[in-house]
């Protein structure tokens, strides 16, 4: 499949990516006609596979397999992985749900079935629990155990912050109607006690508290634009068009989808987190920097919206990194370093 959404993991000399283990299928089987005839073998799964950074050779390929949707992490402080199966186009592997392996050797530790889960979102953990979101509920799993500790819904008996005419208003115990998919691909992330996510339907942060279960949503306008000497104008509902040009001034794909907004259908750059502040990027270059640890997630909570560039003129599907003080990011046109004045 050509639309893997797995990084490659560093971990103790190894490199781990994921593919298949055949080395010698032909290209046409990523594509849909072309893998049909193959069915759901097993031998067709991909998997987490970890090589020796100096000789090259097979270190060991995981025990469960790896959807490609999927992007699984590694804790650090565990050494653990948390991985996934399932999602859009029917992917091969089974059972849907996640999986945590062993990053030194690949072994299974637990597998968790959730039925109907769509992998399209970051394995995430700490040392105590993994969570992931299934429908409309969010799921907080034991790591050592593989069982479900807590449930919430992510629809009903929520705290929603929301703008009504200009100002925001929080109100408790409400309904969200998010349609059937819960988050915009691959923008979850856990920090402190707390998991958060954008939505996939309507421009609302969200997180859970880890502990108690409460869900929290904060509305975000889509895009802000800014020209000199100008006000900000704050655009609630749609987005401008993009060009969708590279710094070559070339059109860089003809897929309408690409002109979206960077929420929903889209596999999105992934959030990071730099001491109090979450920077949580979309694919039109909106930046959304959040006090992440905020008691309240309303319009307190919301730091800035910042950009990568001008509206309608910016497109990147590339996550943030940080280093020594500084920010870097990239678009279809430029590579930005955000630094602090000295």
């Amino acid at each position: 499949h050509h639309s893997r959404q797995h990084e490659p993991i560093l971990h103790d000399g190894k490199v781990i990516v994921v593919r298949v283990k055949p080395s010698d299928l032909d290209p046409k089987v990523t594509t849909k006609a072309g893998a049909k005839p193959l069915g759901r073998d097993r031998a067709y799964w991909t998997w987490l596979h970890a090589y020796d950074m100096k000789t090259g050779e097979l270190a060991w390929t995981g025990e469960s397999g790896t959807g490609i949707h999927a992007t699984p992490l590694l804790n650090k402080e565990t050494s653990r992985i948390v991985t996934a199966r399932g999602g859009g186009h029917q992917p091969p592997e089974e059972p849907y749900g996640i999986s945590l392996l062993n990053a030194d050797d690949g072994k299974t530790i637990w597998d968790l079935p959730v039925k109907g889960y769509a992998s399209h979102q970051n394995g995430v953990s700490n040392s105590d629990i993994s969570a992931l979101i299934a429908g409309k509920t969010h799921h907080i799993v034991d790591l050592k155990s593989g069982k479900i500790r807590k449930t919430s819904s992510l629809s009903e008996g929520v705290q929603v912050c929301r703008q009504v005419d200009g100002k925001y208003l929080t109100q408790s115990d409400q309904e969200l109607a998010f349609g059937k998919k819960p988050i915009t691909y691959q923008t979850n992330l856990i920090v402190g006690d707390y998991h958060y996510f954008r939505t996939h339907k309507g421009f609302f942060i969200g997180r859970v508290h880890l502990k108690t279960g409460k869900v929290e949503y904060l509305e975000v306008p889509v895009q802000v634009v800014r020209v000199k000497n100008a006000q900000d104008k704050l655009l609630w509902n749609k987005a401008l068009p993009n060009d969708m040009r590279n710094a070559a001034g070339n059109l860089a794909t003809n897929d309408k989808r690409n002109a979206g907004s960077g929420w929903g259908h889209c596999s999105a750059s992934s959030p990071i987190v730099v001491g109090d502040h979450l920077y949580m990027p979309t694919m039109i270059g909106i930046v959304y920097v959040v006090k992440w640890n905020a008691p309240i997630l309303d319009e307190k909570a919301l730091v800035s919206i910042s950009d990568l560039g001008p509206a309608g003129k910016t497109w990147s599907l590339s996550s943030l990194s940080f280093s020594n003080g500084r920010i870097y990011a990239r678009t279809m046109k430029e590579l930005i370093c955000i630094g602090s004045p000295d």
